[in-house]
């Protein structure tokens, strides 16, 4: 069904429509955006055996364009799952799921590679990067994957990707080659490179030192600043506080969902050269 993506291609570049009244506490008529993400009473229910798992529990989530929010909880909670159905990964159980005011059940398996790979930028901790292959080969291959046929239109944007996230100078490097903070740079940059307009990022800081983790979270910072929605797993404290908003999960349920102390200051949205899309 062409038509549901085709839809949505068209959102993505005109202002979002009024929200229901009701559907999401965080968006008032006339003074905020509607949400970009919009999770209504999403159930999902795994099969082990003859045991339902119920992993998430009527959760509803509305995020806006252009918010930094962190989803906190403890393993089991929820939270990965709840990233993977935001993520186009999944599929709800029941509820719904709106992307840019469009129904993901409504998309077709292709419509929704089409998504992950053009609007969604992903980021997990085991960095997921290919062996034996440089840096900007690993950067490139969404490109690849996106149908972007020029080499040097792929080289040119890999290229910025690595650059904008301190790698200009890791171009040639293999994996092996990188210590465990440059790798999740190198994923930041892959997931960047086909300038998604949301970033999820799944727990990327729990393969990092502390050093690491600062200079990670100080790049979701800035990727913020220059306008792009990001949506941060995580089970740590201290990374969540680093967002605007922090929404905790317990068995499969929000508990609360708060601005940050730390992160809840208002932000200068400015589309800087060294964050600008690649």
């Amino acid at each position: 069904m062409r038509g549901a993506l085709s839809s949505l291609r068209r959102m993505i570049d005109r202002p979002d429509p009024a929200p229901e009244p009701g559907s999401s506490p965080r968006a008032v008529a006339g003074s905020r955006p509607a949400a970009v993400i919009d999770v209504r009473q999403v159930t999902k229910t795994y099969a082990l055996g003859d045991v339902a798992v119920h992993a998430l529990r009527g959760v509803s989530l509305s995020v806006e364009r252009g918010e930094y929010v962190a989803i906190i909880g403890a393993s089991g909670s929820g939270k990965s799952t709840l990233m993977h159905i935001i993520g186009c990964l999944d599929l709800p159980t029941t509820g719904r799921y709106l992307l840019d005011g469009i129904d993901v059940a409504a998309m077709s398996e292709d419509e929704l590679s089409d998504v992950r790979n053009r609007k969604i930028g992903f980021v997990f901790q085991s960095f997921n990067l290919i062996p034996r292959t440089s840096a900007l080969q690993n950067v490139e291959l969404p490109l690849v994957y996106g149908g972007i046929r020029s080499s040097a239109e792929r080289l040119h944007r890999a290229q910025r990707a690595l650059t904008m996230v301190g790698l200009g100078d890791r171009f040639d490097h293999q994996p092996n080659e990188l210590s465990g903070g440059q790798q999740q740079r190198v994923a930041i940059a892959r997931a960047l490179v086909t300038n998604p307009s949301i970033l999820l990022a799944d727990e990327p800081t729990g393969a990092l030192d502390s050093a690491a983790t600062v200079e990670l979270l100080d790049i979701f910072d800035r990727l913020h600043t220059s306008g792009r929605t990001v949506v941060l797993i995580t089970h740590e404290a201290d990374v969540a506080a680093r967002a605007q908003r922090v929404v905790r999960l317990r068995d499969g349920r929000i508990v609360s969902d708060e601005p940050s102390l730390q992160g809840s200051g208002e932000r200068r949205v400015t589309l800087t050269s060294e964050m600008s899309p690649v």
